[in-house]
């Protein structure tokens, strides 16, 4: 026979300070979570995001997650250069202490649509700022899994899944600029990447196929030095190393790159357009790839 009360383990028993002490932190949270302000903060995240970010950032509803958590749906992104970016939902976990504090700590997840495998096509990672203007210290890290690139730079790329890690640390308040001067690194593996003609200037960069690309990158003071860059598929395999120079807009970062080129049989033609002398099949051949990313020229 089950009789109420019930006879509680007297190691479960919480009696005195103890008890009412963790009693009324428990009630603090409950009601913290149904009072809490979501309408407002989510207007400003937005607000803010848009104002630190020079993006474009619209969203068509939202709600209200666990604990404490905001979700956007059918999110649409659109850069000053790249654009635009539909994202299936984007779901935000407040630090609410540390909002209490006047700091912002976010855990975020973005999900692209039309993936089917669970898991794929996302991006997670944390955000903090001394300030929920995004005024000062901030820091960014994320991962990316398994996301498709030709819906984040279209039309430069038609097909490409992207993996990897990323971190960046700047302080907002030494100008416009100041996420360049940061510091950071990159590191993605790409997989069947297809990046489709790209004019530049009086010449352009041809099609190209890789089965397999793997970059890392550590940036200081709006340089970065490629400690990695290589790939390989059906136009050949490519090393690179150097440094980048990054401008705004991004398409202006400087490149200072030396690059090893083993080209495949199909690679000949394409190659015409780059004003490189003939290519050999299964031949190196190493040349320097300078200026502006849009329109850099190659030197032997």
């Amino acid at each position: 026979m089950i009789t109420w009360p019930f006879a509680w383990p007297a190691t479960l028993k919480l009696k005195g300070p103890l008890g009412w002490s963790l009693a009324s932190l428990a009630f603090f949270i409950v009601f913290l979570f149904l009072t809490f302000p979501y309408g407002p903060l989510q207007s400003r995240l937005l607000t803010e995001l848009n104002r630190a970010s020079g993006w474009e950032v619209r969203t068509a509803d939202w709600s209200v997650g666990l604990p404490i958590a905001i979700e956007w749906r059918d999110v649409v992104l659109a850069g000053p250069t790249i654009g635009p970016i539909p994202v299936e939902v984007v779901r935000t976990t407040v630090g609410v202490f540390q909002a209490c504090l006047g700091r912002l700590v976010l855990d975020y997840a973005v999900q692209l649509p039309g993936v089917a495998q669970a898991g794929n096509g996302r991006a997670t990672g944390s955000l903090t700022a001394a300030s929920w203007s995004l005024r000062g210290p901030i820091a960014v890290t994320g991962h990316l899994q398994q996301m498709d690139l030709a819906a984040v730079l279209k039309p430069y790329v038609t097909r490409g899944m992207v993996q990897g890690d990323f971190m960046h640390r700047w302080d907002s308040a030494q100008g416009v600029n100041a996420a360049l001067k940061g510091e950071g690194t990159v590191k993605v593996e790409i997989k069947d990447l297809v990046v489709e003609r790209i004019a530049g200037g009086s010449s352009s960069i041809p099609s190209l196929t890789f089965g397999h690309i793997q970059a890392a990158l550590a940036c200081r003071d709006a340089a970065c030095e490629v400690t990695e860059l290589k790939g390989d598929g059906v136009d050949g395999s490519f090393t690179a190393q150097g440094r980048v120079t990054l401008r705004q807009p991004l398409q202006q970062s400087l490149l200072d790159l030396t690059v090893t080129v083993v080209p495949a049989a199909g690679f000949a033609q394409k190659a015409a357009s780059l004003s490189l002398p003939p290519f050999q099949p299964g031949t190196p051949l190493t040349f320097k790839l300078v200026g502006p990313i849009m329109n850099a020229r190659v030197a032997l």
